[in-house]
């Protein structure tokens, strides 16, 4: 019957060797596990910590990619429209320089066209001018022949001068 109901003498020995052992473990081992856990905790909240750093770096960094794409789309499209207003310059300096070119052409043209005109009807008057003298000067002529004729002339010239 030891075995059911053991003697005061193992349960001190039992009790005193239980407290030594506790001690021991909660004087060493506790306080190393305890350091233990509190390090791991530290660890897992670091880890956290940096994961929310890393999750906000990463939002960061689209949030600055998309400035930076919507900056790159604004000054695309800057480029293509200071591009199209420099072609719409140029298309509008070439068509009026085309129109002034074709103006002054057309005015030198008609500069010449009218000088050439001016000539030719000054040739023209010179030579009707003559062709009249001499028609005028073969009628006179042949009609002032005789005296009678000579002096009749004269006064109707006379006449129309004094009108």
């Amino acid at each position: 019957m030891d075995i059911i109901t053991p003697g005061v003498g193992l349960l001190f020995w039992n009790t005193i060797f239980f407290l030594v052992v506790f001690l021991i473990i909660g004087k060493k081992i506790v306080p190393a596990i305890s350091k233990s856990l509190k390090d791991r905790e530290e660890s897992i909240d670091n880890a956290l910590k940096s994961a929310e750093q890393a999750k906000a770096d990463i939002a960061q960094l689209k949030a600055d990619n998309e400035k930076m794409k919507e900056a790159a789309r604004a000054e695309r499209e800057e480029i293509i429209n200071e591009a199209k207003a420099k072609a719409d310059a140029m298309v509008a300096e070439a068509t009026e320089s085309a129109k002034a070119e074709s103006k002054r052409i057309i005015d030198e043209a008609r500069a010449s066209i009218e000088a050439e005109k001016r000539d030719a009807l000054s040739e023209i008057k010179g030579v009707v001018a003559e062709l009249s003298l001499d028609i005028a000067e073969k009628v006179v002529r042949k009609q002032l022949s005789d005296d009678s004729a000579q002096q009749e002339l004269v006064k109707e010239l006379v006449a129309e001068a004094k009108i």
